[in-house]
């Protein structure tokens, strides 16, 4: 059973053009909606449509600190 102080690390996708996103996101539901609030997602979700990208998760874990440096490491690399 997942807890509501549960982390994510996330890649979501854009098919159409390969960009990626990386992100953390605090749920009790890993498969929730939710696609970031950086203005870059946002920006690229309006113009090419939800329909048009997919959310992989790359970690579920308690640790807060083990998703942010997973995702600065994903991000740097």
């Amino acid at each position: 059973m997942l807890r509501d102080n549960m982390f994510t690390v996330y890649r979501i996708t854009n098919i159409i053009n390969k960009k990626t996103y990386i992100g953390v996101h605090k749920t009790s539901n890993p498969n929730d909606s939710y696609m970031g609030s950086g203005l870059a997602i946002k920006a690229a979700i309006h113009k090419y449509g939800r329909e048009n990208f997919y959310k992989e998760i790359l970690l579920i874990t308690e640790d807060k600190q083990q998703a942010y440096d997973l995702e600065m490491e994903l991000i740097t690399n």
